[in-house]
Protein backbone atom coordinates (compact mmCIF):
# COMPACT_ATOMS: atom_id res chain seq x y z
CA UNK A 1 0.00 0.00 0.00
CA UNK A 2 1.20 3.75 -0.81
CA UNK A 3 -0.37 6.36 0.43
CA UNK A 4 -0.32 9.96 -1.49
CA UNK A 5 -2.23 13.24 -0.80
CA UNK A 6 -5.08 12.82 -3.38
CA UNK A 7 -4.65 9.02 -3.62
CA UNK A 8 -3.98 5.67 -2.00
CA UNK A 9 -2.35 2.86 -4.63
CA UNK A 10 -2.66 -0.96 -3.34
CA UNK A 11 -0.83 -3.88 -4.64
CA UNK A 12 -1.99 -6.98 -4.29
CA UNK A 13 -0.14 -10.41 -5.31
CA UNK A 14 -2.14 -13.60 -5.54
CA UNK A 15 -0.72 -17.25 -5.61
CA UNK A 16 -2.79 -20.22 -5.66
CA UNK A 17 -1.73 -24.00 -5.97
CA UNK A 18 -3.92 -27.30 -6.68
CA UNK A 19 -3.34 -30.69 -6.80
CA UNK A 20 -5.90 -33.30 -8.05
CA UNK A 21 -5.31 -36.68 -8.34
CA UNK A 22 -7.23 -39.08 -10.54
CA UNK A 23 -8.08 -38.43 -14.02
CA UNK A 24 -10.77 -36.14 -15.51
CA UNK A 25 -13.45 -37.22 -18.06
CA UNK A 26 -12.60 -36.48 -21.51
CA UNK A 27 -14.46 -32.85 -22.30
CA UNK A 28 -12.20 -31.32 -25.24
CA UNK A 29 -15.17 -31.95 -27.40
CA UNK A 30 -17.24 -29.55 -25.28
CA UNK A 31 -17.78 -25.90 -26.65
CA UNK A 32 -15.45 -24.78 -23.68
CA UNK A 33 -15.51 -21.29 -21.88
CA UNK A 34 -13.28 -18.56 -22.34
CA UNK A 35 -10.74 -18.51 -18.92
CA UNK A 36 -10.90 -15.12 -16.89
CA UNK A 37 -9.01 -13.88 -14.15
CA UNK A 38 -11.32 -14.86 -11.19
CA UNK A 39 -11.74 -18.30 -12.75
CA UNK A 40 -7.74 -19.01 -11.99
CA UNK A 41 -8.39 -18.63 -8.23
CA UNK A 42 -11.25 -21.07 -8.67
CA UNK A 43 -10.99 -24.88 -7.39
CA UNK A 44 -13.19 -25.53 -10.24
CA UNK A 45 -11.81 -23.21 -13.42
CA UNK A 46 -14.48 -24.82 -15.32
CA UNK A 47 -18.32 -24.09 -12.94
CA UNK A 48 -20.26 -24.09 -16.82
CA UNK A 49 -19.17 -27.78 -17.63
CA UNK A 50 -18.48 -29.01 -13.93
CA UNK A 51 -15.53 -30.57 -13.92
CA UNK A 52 -12.62 -29.94 -11.42
CA UNK A 53 -9.24 -30.11 -13.72
CA UNK A 54 -6.68 -32.48 -12.35
CA UNK A 55 -2.97 -32.51 -11.71
CA UNK A 56 -0.55 -30.23 -10.13
CA UNK A 57 -1.32 -26.52 -11.61
CA UNK A 58 -0.18 -22.67 -10.07
CA UNK A 59 -2.35 -19.44 -10.48
CA UNK A 60 -0.34 -16.39 -10.53
CA UNK A 61 -2.11 -12.98 -10.27
CA UNK A 62 -2.06 -9.52 -8.92
CA UNK A 63 -4.16 -6.88 -8.57
CA UNK A 64 -3.63 -3.12 -8.44
CA UNK A 65 -6.45 -0.60 -7.09
CA UNK A 66 -5.68 3.19 -6.99
CA UNK A 67 -8.15 4.52 -4.68
CA UNK A 68 -9.38 8.46 -4.05
CA UNK A 69 -9.27 10.47 -0.82
CA UNK A 70 -11.96 12.60 0.06
CA UNK A 71 -11.60 15.25 1.52
CA UNK A 72 -12.78 14.18 5.33
CA UNK A 73 -9.20 11.66 4.44
CA UNK A 74 -12.19 8.61 3.90
CA UNK A 75 -11.65 6.62 0.72
CA UNK A 76 -13.48 7.48 -2.12
CA UNK A 77 -14.23 5.66 -5.69
CA UNK A 78 -11.64 3.74 -7.33
CA UNK A 79 -10.45 5.46 -10.14
CA UNK A 80 -8.21 2.94 -11.73
CA UNK A 81 -8.06 -1.06 -11.35
CA UNK A 82 -5.86 -3.67 -13.19
CA UNK A 83 -6.24 -7.14 -12.55
CA UNK A 84 -3.81 -10.18 -14.72
CA UNK A 85 -2.97 -13.32 -14.15
CA UNK A 86 -2.12 -16.59 -15.87
CA UNK A 87 -1.78 -20.56 -14.99
CA UNK A 88 0.76 -23.09 -14.78
CA UNK A 89 0.55 -26.54 -15.17
CA UNK A 90 2.66 -29.28 -14.46
CA UNK A 91 1.57 -31.23 -17.52
CA UNK A 92 -0.20 -30.87 -20.80
CA UNK A 93 -4.15 -31.76 -20.27
CA UNK A 94 -5.80 -33.12 -23.09
CA UNK A 95 -8.71 -33.43 -21.86
CA UNK A 96 -9.46 -29.39 -21.35
CA UNK A 97 -10.99 -27.49 -24.29
CA UNK A 98 -8.67 -25.76 -26.29
CA UNK A 99 -10.78 -22.80 -25.67
CA UNK A 100 -9.99 -22.54 -22.27
CA UNK A 101 -5.66 -23.00 -22.89
CA UNK A 102 -5.76 -24.72 -19.78
CA UNK A 103 -5.04 -28.15 -22.02
CA UNK A 104 -1.70 -26.61 -22.26
CA UNK A 105 1.23 -26.25 -19.28
CA UNK A 106 0.93 -22.58 -19.52
CA UNK A 107 -2.55 -20.73 -20.06
CA UNK A 108 -3.62 -17.56 -21.48
CA UNK A 109 -2.30 -14.62 -19.93
CA UNK A 110 -6.08 -12.80 -18.92
CA UNK A 111 -7.14 -9.54 -17.05
CA UNK A 112 -8.76 -6.64 -17.25
CA UNK A 113 -8.30 -3.03 -16.45
CA UNK A 114 -11.18 -0.29 -15.24
CA UNK A 115 -11.21 3.39 -15.64
CA UNK A 116 -13.69 5.06 -13.69
CA UNK A 117 -13.74 9.10 -15.25
CA UNK A 118 -16.57 9.80 -12.21
CA UNK A 119 -19.41 7.97 -11.20
CA UNK A 120 -21.16 8.31 -13.75
CA UNK A 121 -18.94 6.76 -16.05
CA UNK A 122 -16.79 4.17 -16.79
CA UNK A 123 -14.06 2.61 -19.35
CA UNK A 124 -13.25 -1.30 -19.06
CA UNK A 125 -11.24 -3.79 -20.91
CA UNK A 126 -11.59 -7.67 -20.54
CA UNK A 127 -8.88 -9.20 -22.54
CA UNK A 128 -7.12 -13.01 -23.58
CA UNK A 129 -3.15 -12.34 -24.31
CA UNK A 130 -1.74 -15.64 -25.64
CA UNK A 131 1.34 -17.94 -23.52
CA UNK A 132 3.83 -15.89 -25.34
CA UNK A 133 1.99 -12.40 -24.56
CA UNK A 134 2.51 -11.86 -28.72
CA UNK A 135 -1.47 -12.06 -29.76
CA UNK A 136 -4.69 -11.46 -28.68
CA UNK A 137 -6.94 -13.85 -28.88
CA UNK A 138 -9.99 -11.73 -26.85
CA UNK A 139 -10.83 -8.29 -26.13
CA UNK A 140 -13.93 -6.65 -24.99
CA UNK A 141 -13.74 -2.75 -24.52
CA UNK A 142 -16.70 -1.58 -22.39
CA UNK A 143 -18.08 1.63 -21.96
CA UNK A 144 -20.92 2.61 -19.91
CA UNK A 145 -22.74 6.27 -19.27
CA UNK A 146 -25.25 6.15 -15.93
CA UNK A 147 -26.68 9.75 -15.38
CA UNK A 148 -30.07 9.19 -12.84
CA UNK A 149 -32.86 7.91 -15.26
CA UNK A 150 -30.34 7.72 -18.38
CA UNK A 151 -28.04 4.42 -18.98
CA UNK A 152 -26.13 4.39 -22.04
CA UNK A 153 -23.42 1.30 -22.69
CA UNK A 154 -21.66 0.44 -26.01
CA UNK A 155 -19.37 -3.18 -26.16
CA UNK A 156 -16.78 -3.77 -28.66
CA UNK A 157 -15.76 -7.55 -29.06
CA UNK A 158 -13.39 -9.42 -30.46
CA UNK A 159 -12.24 -12.89 -30.67
CA UNK A 160 -9.59 -14.62 -32.48
CA UNK A 161 -8.49 -18.43 -33.45
CA UNK A 162 -8.77 -20.71 -30.77
CA UNK A 163 -11.36 -18.74 -28.49
CA UNK A 164 -14.06 -17.83 -31.67
CA UNK A 165 -14.32 -15.97 -34.68
CA UNK A 166 -16.26 -13.30 -34.20
CA UNK A 167 -16.09 -9.12 -34.44
CA UNK A 168 -19.04 -7.08 -33.42
CA UNK A 169 -20.72 -4.17 -31.51
CA UNK A 170 -23.43 -3.58 -29.40
CA UNK A 171 -25.26 -1.06 -27.87
CA UNK A 172 -27.93 -0.40 -24.88
CA UNK A 173 -29.84 2.18 -23.80
CA UNK A 174 -32.44 2.81 -21.47
CA UNK A 175 -34.94 5.40 -19.57
CA UNK A 176 -36.55 5.16 -16.38
CA UNK A 177 -39.95 7.17 -16.56
CA UNK A 178 -39.81 6.58 -12.77
CA UNK A 179 -39.07 3.85 -9.75
CA UNK A 180 -42.09 1.60 -11.87
CA UNK A 181 -41.34 1.79 -15.22
CA UNK A 182 -38.91 1.49 -18.26
CA UNK A 183 -37.90 1.55 -21.29
CA UNK A 184 -34.95 0.25 -23.37
CA UNK A 185 -33.04 -0.33 -26.65
CA UNK A 186 -30.53 -2.67 -27.60
CA UNK A 187 -28.82 -3.50 -30.97
CA UNK A 188 -25.94 -5.27 -32.35
CA UNK A 189 -23.69 -5.29 -35.46
CA UNK A 190 -21.61 -8.34 -36.65
CA UNK A 191 -18.64 -6.87 -38.13
CA UNK A 192 -17.44 -10.04 -39.91
CA UNK A 193 -20.76 -9.83 -41.91
CA UNK A 194 -21.18 -6.48 -42.44
CA UNK A 195 -24.45 -6.81 -41.62
CA UNK A 196 -26.77 -5.69 -38.16
CA UNK A 197 -28.39 -9.32 -36.35
CA UNK A 198 -30.94 -7.56 -33.94
CA UNK A 199 -32.89 -4.82 -32.74
CA UNK A 200 -34.91 -5.36 -29.03
CA UNK A 201 -36.71 -2.69 -27.97
CA UNK A 202 -38.54 -3.29 -24.66
CA UNK A 203 -41.11 -1.99 -21.87
CA UNK A 204 -41.29 -2.82 -18.72
CA UNK A 205 -43.48 -2.10 -15.67
CA UNK A 206 -42.29 -3.07 -12.11
CA UNK A 207 -43.92 -2.76 -8.91
CA UNK A 208 -43.70 -4.77 -5.33
CA UNK A 209 -44.96 -8.37 -6.62
CA UNK A 210 -44.86 -8.55 -10.26
CA UNK A 211 -42.58 -7.43 -13.28
CA UNK A 212 -44.48 -7.18 -16.86
CA UNK A 213 -42.81 -6.43 -20.00
CA UNK A 214 -43.32 -6.24 -23.69
CA UNK A 215 -40.30 -7.31 -26.32
CA UNK A 216 -40.05 -5.90 -29.88
CA UNK A 217 -37.14 -7.90 -31.54
CA UNK A 218 -36.06 -7.54 -34.61
CA UNK A 219 -33.73 -10.11 -36.37
CA UNK A 220 -31.16 -9.93 -39.64
CA UNK A 221 -30.20 -13.19 -41.64
CA UNK A 222 -27.34 -12.86 -43.81
CA UNK A 223 -29.10 -15.19 -45.80
CA UNK A 224 -30.72 -13.43 -48.94
CA UNK A 225 -33.43 -16.02 -49.11
CA UNK A 226 -34.15 -15.41 -45.63
CA UNK A 227 -35.71 -12.37 -44.95
CA UNK A 228 -36.22 -10.36 -41.49
CA UNK A 229 -38.27 -11.60 -38.73
CA UNK A 230 -40.30 -9.09 -36.56
CA UNK A 231 -41.22 -10.75 -33.01
CA UNK A 232 -43.55 -9.45 -30.08
CA UNK A 233 -43.61 -11.12 -26.94
CA UNK A 234 -44.91 -10.20 -23.43
CA UNK A 235 -43.74 -11.63 -19.89
CA UNK A 236 -44.43 -11.03 -16.96
CA UNK A 237 -43.43 -12.35 -13.32
CA UNK A 238 -44.77 -12.49 -10.11
CA UNK A 239 -42.39 -12.17 -7.41
CA UNK A 240 -41.08 -14.08 -5.48
CA UNK A 241 -42.31 -16.88 -7.82
CA UNK A 242 -41.37 -17.71 -11.79
CA UNK A 243 -42.75 -15.92 -14.91
CA UNK A 244 -44.69 -16.57 -17.61
CA UNK A 245 -43.86 -16.12 -21.31
CA UNK A 246 -46.27 -15.59 -24.20
CA UNK A 247 -45.85 -17.07 -27.41
CA UNK A 248 -43.77 -15.01 -29.88
CA UNK A 249 -45.96 -13.37 -32.51
CA UNK A 250 -44.22 -13.33 -35.57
Amino acid sequence: IKYGQNYISQLTPKIFFKYAPGHMRDIRGSDGYRLTYDKLFDLNKSPEIDVIDTGLSTSLGLNYELKEITNNNNLGQTKFSLEVGQSFNEKYNFDMPNKTSLNRKVSDLVGSATYNFNSNSDIKLNFNLDENYSDLKYSELNTNFNNNNFKFSVSYIEERDYIGKSNYLSTGLSYNFNESSNISFSAKRNFETDSAEFYNLSYEYINDCLKAGLVFRREFYTDRDLEQEDVLMFNITFRPFDTVNSPKFR
